[in-house]
């Protein structure tokens, strides 16, 4: 009879054993819980109205159909909410992208002057926050409401993505950007050069968490904008679940008899979740590598 090893060939003690058994069973209740919502929306978004309306449906598609996400997708404003989105999302993750990577890149240096300052304004700013009233008023006097500007550059820097770059940035060998130097690079090539490709995790970390910010971003979309044209997909899913009277009267004038509206909202969180949950695959193996280096040091 063999004992069980670790990954070390060291043999596995009985309370180990049970650590390890425990550990797991927790992890897939964990995984469960994740999961199992998910596909109880995903089944919605696919069943008869009559298994919808009648609680039938819990984790697979009853009476499978495709009205409902034609419906969505037809006679909704949805594709343009998701055009809006996905301008914002593109570009306010660039724009935030750069400012980080510009800010970040010479707080690590210890040689900047006024190094402290600067980072000492970070953190008051981002501990203290003036007020949604003078965010509000800011917006307002800049003459950008209702425009894709006021849902970018109101959230184009979150300083703990910052500072995670920023501590990336400090672990990063001296020598390298010096012998760089000597060769008369200036900053911003061995920034663009050398820096940014040697920190490749934790900028593609930074920038799902920036993508992520702005997908899901209802709050600043609330307050900024006041015109179906500027509507985005985080509040055409609000406006979706708050009408349903209106669009009852819809499905009623459009005879979708095989349409509910529990349905059409289950079919637009689903496809909201789409474009976000095909990004992560991408930058998935730079998650945990870039969050847990960029955290380190202080």
């Amino acid at each position: 009879m063999f004992m069980k090893k670790n990954e070390t060939g060291i043999p596995l003690e009985a309370s180990e054993k049970v650590m390890i058994v425990i550990s797991y069973i927790i992890m897939s209740i964990l995984a469960l819980c994740a999961i199992l919502p998910i596909l109880h929306v995903l089944s919605k978004s696919f069943s008869s109205a009559s298994a919808v309306t009648s609680g039938s449906v819990l984790f697979w598609p009853v009476d499978i159909q495709f009205e409902t996400m034609k419906y969505v997708l037809r006679e909704t404003t949805f594709l343009h909410a998701l055009k809006n989105t996905l301008i914002v999302t593109f570009f306010g993750t660039i724009i935030s992208m750069v400012v980080t990577i510009t800010t970040a890149y010479p707080l690590s240096k210890p040689s900047f002057k006024g190094r402290k300052v600067f980072i000492m304004l970070y953190i008051i700013s981002m501990v203290f926050f003036g007020g949604i009233v003078p965010a509000y008023m800011v917006v307002r006097t800049l003459g950008i409401m209702d425009t894709f500007a006021a849902l970018i550059l109101p959230f184009f820097i979150v300083h703990f993505n910052m500072f995670i770059v920023k501590n990336y940035f400090e672990g990063l060998p001296e020598s390298i950007e010096e012998s760089a130097k000597i060769d008369g690079a200036s900053d911003i090539r061995i920034l663009v050069s050398i820096v940014c490709p040697m920190s490749t995790p934790v900028l593609a970390t930074v920038a799902m968490l920036y993508a992520v910010n702005y997908w899901n971003n209802y709050f600043h979309a609330v307050m900024y904008t006041n015109s179906t044209a500027m509507q985005t997909l985080q509040l055409f899913t609000y406006n979706t679940i708050s009408n349903t009277q209106t669009i009852v009267e819809r499905l009623v004038a459009g005879n979708y008899a095989n349409v509910s509206i529990d349905g059409i909202i289950a079919a637009v969180v689903v496809l909201s979740l789409i474009p976000i949950v095909a990004l992560y695959p991408l930058v998935q193996r730079y998650m945990v590598q870039g969050i847990t280096i960029g955290s380190v040091k202080g």
